[in-house]
């Protein structure tokens, strides 16, 4: 009986890898992204850049407006069908308003960039009786 309890904790610890939250893979290439990344960190109201390396495409930061700032990284990794976003944002407590707030700031911003460029040309019509 006590083995069986020993037991379920050490198979408990050995899922929690399983368990990790997977990084996030967007469809467009790390330049675009890195250019969205660099919008949102850009805004002093919201967060405080400490460093931003373009060719490592990382970047530290702090969000502004917290009683005991932390320092937050941002690291784009080139991956299958698009880039893999490292995001680290540290909060006390199971609040995660921060990382929220960063995501939906970069998705605006990535969204913006994305309908500013020209849309793709399409195959072209073939003319008729062809």
């Amino acid at each position: 009986m006590y083995k069986a309890l020993l037991v379920v904790p050490f198979l408990l610890l050995a899922s929690v890898p399983a368990l990790a939250k997977p990084h996030d893979v967007f469809p467009v290439s790390c330049d675009v992204l890195w250019t969205a990344v660099k919008d949102t960190l850009g805004n002093p109201n919201d967060y405080r850049v400490l460093s931003m390396s373009d060719s490592a495409q990382k970047a530290s930061f702090i969000v502004m407006g917290e009683l005991k700032p932390f320092t937050d990284t941002i690291e784009l990794i080139p991956a299958e069908g698009g880039c893999a976003m490292k995001l680290k944002i540290v909060q006390i407590g199971s609040d995660d308003s921060d990382e929220r707030i960063f995501r939906k700031h970069l998705g605006k911003d990535l969204a913006k960039l994305q309908a500013a460029q020209p849309a793709k040309p399409t195959e072209a019509a073939k003319p008729a009786g062809q």
